[in-house]
Parts: C-alpha cells; structure tokens; sequence
C-alpha cells in the first residue's frame, strides 16, 4: 500500500497543533508566553520533525527522536522553564493538550472528509477546554474564601470554618479594628455566664440604613489557609443569628482586610 504525502499539508496541520497545544498550556499553567514566541516554537518543532521524516529510514527512530528531542526542545524554547520540576508540568501539559487535539484530528477524519469540519472540531475543542478551565477557576476561587478558623477564648478554643467576605468591611469605630461576623451558638456559653462584655457598633446594609450590632472582643484568632496562617491578636466579633449564613458551610464571616494583615 503507498501513501502520498503533501508536505505542506503535513505541516501547517502539525505546526497547527503545536501551537495550539503549547497555547492551551500557557492558559493551564497559567503562565504568561508571546504569541510570537509560541508561534515560533512551534514551526520549529514541526520543521525539525519534518525534517527528520524524510532523513530517517527507521520509523521507530524518528518517533523516539520526535517525542525524546525534538518535542522537549520546543515546549522548552518556548517557555524557557527555570527548573526540571517547572519543565515537566509543562511537557506534561502540552502532551495532554497535544492527544486531545489529536483525537479531534481523528473523529473529524471519520465525520468530515473536508477541511473545514476539521476546523470546526478545533474550535470547539478549544472553547470546551477554556470554558472547561473557567469553571475550575471559579470553584477554585469559591473553595479558596472558605478557611479554617481557630478562636481563642479565655478558657477554650473553638474551631470551625470561615467565610473571607470581601464585601464586609465593618469596623469598629471605637478602637479601630475590622469586625468579623460570628454565630451566636459559638459564644453561648460565655454569653449565657456574661463573660463577654458587649458593645454595641452602628452598621448600615442593604435594606437597613441604620443599625446597631453587638460586638464582643475576643482572646485571639487563627485564620488558616493552606499553608499560609494569619493570628488576630483581640479580633472583634459581631454576633449573629443564623439566618445570615448559608447552612453549615461555615460559622464565621471574615472581613474582606484579614488577610491583609
């Protein structure tokens, strides 16, 4: 059986796909890369690749040269890594993106016999794939605002879960300090002894212009995220029905400035 290759054919679909491959994994990575530079990359890999097509008898040695020299080399010209580890998540990304769109290659082969049903698979492909990473974005983002929060009390510590709440950015007048949002169920022992001094705060929101909170102050309070960890040394808490938090998702409501600090 013979097979007739057309070189240009062959290199704007390949030098196609490495581009697009080397994109997507500057949005994955989400590192910053010149179009210019990808695009470079790009038609290099492919050109070294064609080349050794025709300058390789063995199969199996272009192949292995392909994935081992050439492939590395581009994704590297690219993103000129700074570190091993930094390169192979790099490699790795690409390579992913590079079998996705290759299935694409293929399905479009066995459903459209022209071009443009190709390119139609592509785009479509792409946009999947960001509106794909977008949504991870966004939960992410979402996951990221939840903590967890150590509370010192005089004579116990509670330890529950907070929400970092950009838009509160109460605070109290009197000494200064941003005000965090607590449910009253974590205080009802101290409240119910009155070991806590209460103060009222005016606050205004939507749908009340003008109000009073109560406030206490507290021991301390570790907010922990990840690996970072922030200590509120006497953190104001306005003290809350339940009806302002989302079932048990978390207990505290955290000023948008804490971890500011």
């Amino acid at each position: 059986m013979k097979y007739e290759l057309y070189a240009d054919v062959w290199f704007a679909t390949n030098c196609s796909m490495d581009c697009l491959a080397l994109w997507l994994c500057t949005k994955l990575m989400k590192q910053s890369c010149k179009r210019g530079r990808i695009f470079l990359s790009g038609v290099i890999g492919t050109a070294f690749a064609l080349a050794c097509f025709f300058i390789m008898r063995s199969y199996i040695c272009y192949v292995i040269t392909v994935h081992l020299v050439i492939n590395p080399l581009m994704v590297f010209l690219c993103f000129r890594s700074r570190n091993v580890k930094e390169f192979f998540m790099q490699y790795v990304f690409t390579y992913l993106s590079v079998i996705s769109l290759g299935g694409i290659l293929e399905f479009s082969r066995g459903v459209w016999r022209g071009g443009i049903g190709y390119w139609i698979t592509v785009v479509v492909a792409v946009v999947f794939i960001l509106v794909t990473e977008k949504v991870r974005n966004t939960w992410k983002r979402q996951k990221d605002t939840v903590v967890e929060v150590l509370i010192l009390l005089e004579e116990r510590q509670v330890r529950t879960k907070g929400f970092i709440d950009t838009g509160n950015l109460l605070k109290d007048p009197l000494v200064n300090r941003p005000v965090h949002i607590i449910k009253e169920r974590l205080l009802e022992p101290e409240l119910e002894e009155g070991k806590l001094l209460i103060r009222l705060i005016p606050y205004h929101s939507l749908g009340k212009e003008h109000g009073l909170l109560e406030t206490v102050t507290l021991k301390g309070m570790y907010i922990l995220q990840g690996e970072v960890s922030v200590y509120l040394e006497n953190p104001v808490f306005g003290i809350a029905r339940e009806k302002l938090f989302q079932g048990d998702k978390y207990d505290v409501i955290l000023n948008g400035v804490c971890m500011e600090h």
